[in-house]
Formats: C-alpha cells, structure tokens, sequence
C-alpha cells in the first residue's frame, strides 16, 4: 500500500489511543495496525525497529515508532510518529490528574481495565504467534527464541537478554556447528528556574535509564519525592498508578509530575524532557546502522534479537494470563477475543471497546 505520512500518523496515534497493558501490549497492538492492517512495514522491519529501541535509553515504544517513522519519510516522519503516539497518553494524563489533585480520588476508574486487560492478553499471545512464524525461520531462531524465552522467565535482565540473543545468534552464524552452544544455554505564572529544574531532571533520566518506562520509576520518585518535596510518597504512587490507567508509555508518568509542580506548562516541559534524549540518540543510531547495515555480524545480530522479541511476546502473554484471566467471565473473554485474532482477523481495537463495555456490564 501507498506510504502516506498522514495515514501513518492517524495509525500510530490510534495504537497511543488504545495502547493499554504496557509496552508490549502497545508493541502488539504497534504490528496489529502498521504490519497487518495497513501494511506500512514488515514484520522484519518492526523486528529491525524493536532491536533499535531496545538499545537505547528512555521509553521503547516511543522509539520503535519513531525509528518507523524515519525508516518511512525522514525527520518529519520520525517527528510526526512519536508525538502522534504521545499525545493521546498525554491529554488524558492531564485530564486524570487535574481530577485527581481536585478531588483526590478517582471512584470506579480501575473497572473498565480488566475487561481490557483480558483482551491485551488475547492480543499479545496473538502478536507473539503471527511475528514468531515471520522472524525464526530457522533451528539458530528456535534456539535462541527458547534461550530468550527460559531468561525472561528467570526475570533475567531484558536489556542484557536482547544482547545475548543477538550474540547468541553471531556465534551459530559464525560458528560451523554450534553443539557447543547449545551446551551453554542452560545459564501558569512562569517560573523559568522550576522549569529549567524540571526539565534538567526529566532529560536527565530520559537519557540514562535503561528498561523502558518502569526503569526510571525509582529515579523520578528520589527526584521529586526525596529530593525535592515537590510530591508526598501517595502522590507520587498514584501518579505511578495513574500512568497504568492510561493509554501510551508508564513514563507518561512524568505528565503528572510536571502538571502537580507547575500545571499545564510543567506538564509540557516534563514530558518533553523525558522522551526527548531516545529520539535524538535514536536518529543517531539509525544514521550509524544505515552504514553498516550490511555487515554479516550485524545482520546476524539483528536476527538474534528477533527471535528474542517473538519470546518478549511470548513470555508476557502467558504472565498476563495469570494477571487477568483469572476470573472465569475474563478468561472466557480473552480466549474469545484469541480466538477472534487468530480466524477472524477481527481488528484488535475493536476488541478493546468491547472489553471495556464487558467489564462495565459484568462489573
């Protein structure tokens, strides 16, 4: 199909809409509308999109969008995708958190989640499937998709995971039997000076903290609560639980933060500080793997670390199952909504609305 700039921002702002159960969910939800449904990019691609994202600092769903955006149309696309993604998270974040610092409270909001979180599950399981017959293609995927999948399941580290997984896969490509690898696997008055404080403060942990959105969680809890006072501990815990509630990125969290210190503007200036190192480092690696894109080790690497994302899936699917498909109404729900997916091609989106109408009914 026709590359259109604006039909992949209405796209991604969509999975920024609906991009509820974290980044993974957001990631399945990221295939489900620019691989399957408006076929903007490939499967391998997106697997090329989540290698990059992972490798940087900040918030990963920003970056695989942003890493499409420029693989597609340049600057303006990269531009263009990731505040189509954010900015969805962002206006309900402040909506929330103008209630919640009004009234202190927020009755009843949770309900419709767990209808959601049982479709986000279907959805996951049902990416995991479809990218795991795309991206291992062969006995090197297999293997290292289990080595992946047997860390993640030992809570392993998943930055270091992903890396292993593209060495991994360096060393069976480069090695003419790999036997002894297989050995191995069993291991609004303005105040300029808060404001040039904030932001110091949210560039800073956008640029260091590594993990995605959860990773910078403690550092911005000692910034605003230890440090600073500018958040009681329950502020900031609520504020943590308000970016689940939403849609988008947990860092979303940094909205909140900004909107308590200074309102609109504070909001504003913390989230832009908080996603805007992984977008410049990210059009610096893209620049860097276009030269050595060829390279034999890299793509060897790259393939390794596909495989490894199929696992992420994976892995995630079945702990969300334990989290949300407990309840036997809920489980129905996600085993319909799987079922759905994987014959029906019904749209994923579609699916979300119907699971927060089902939690409203079931309640």
């Amino acid at each position: 199909m026709a590359k259109d700039l604006k039909q992949l921002t209405k796209s991604i702002f969509k999975v920024g809409l609906f991009g509820f159960g974290g980044g993974l969910g957001m990631l399945a939800l990221l295939r489900a509308e620019c691989v399957e449904k408006k076929r903007f990019i490939s499967d391998d691609e997106l697997g090329t999109a989540v290698a990059m994202g992972q490798m940087l600092p900040g918030p990963f769903v920003p970056n695989y969008c942003e890493y499409i955006g420029y693989h597609l149309f340049g600057l303006r696309g990269a531009i263009a995708a990731g505040a189509a993604l954010i900015l969805p998270s962002f206006v309900v974040m402040l909506v929330l958190s103008w209630f919640y610092l009004t009234y202190n409270t927020l009755p009843g909001v949770t309900q419709i989640f767990m209808g959601i979180g049982a479709v986000i599950t279907a959805i996951i399981l049902w990416a995991a499937y479809e990218m795991g017959r795309v991206l291992i293609k062969d006995i090197k995927g297999i293997i290292v998709f289990f080595f992946a999948l047997a860390l993640f399941f030992l809570k392993f580290d998943p930055i270091l995971t992903v890396i292993l997984s593209g060495a991994l896969n360096i060393v069976m490509e480069k090695t003419k039997s790999f036997k002894p690898v297989l050995l191995a696997i069993p291991l609004l008055s303005f105040d300029f000076k808060t404001a040039l404080e904030l932001f110091g403060i949210f560039l800073k942990i956008g640029a260091v903290i590594f993990g995605g959105g959860y990773g910078a969680i403690p550092f911005i809890q000692n910034e605003v609560c230890n440090l600073r006072n500018w958040l009681t501990a329950k502020e900031f815990i609520d504020g943590v639980a308000l970016g689940q509630l939403t849609p988008g990125p947990i860092a979303i969290t940094a909205t909140f933060v900004g909107f308590k210190v200074m309102g609109i503007p504070g909001a504003l200036i913390a989230t832009l500080g908080i996603f805007l190192p992984s977008f410049l480092m990210l059009m610096i690696l893209v620049r860097i793997y276009k030269k050595v894109s060829g390279n034999t080790y890299v793509i060897s690497f790259f393939s390794g670390i596909k495989a490894a994302v199929v696992a992420i899936l994976l892995s995630t699917g079945i702990y969300f199952i334990l989290l949300n498909w407990l309840h036997p109404a809920y489980a129905v729900l996600g085993i319909i909504a799987l079922i759905a997916l994987l014959f029906k091609k019904v749209e994923p989106i579609f699916l979300i609305m119907i699971g927060a109408v089902f939690s409203l009914i079931v309640g």
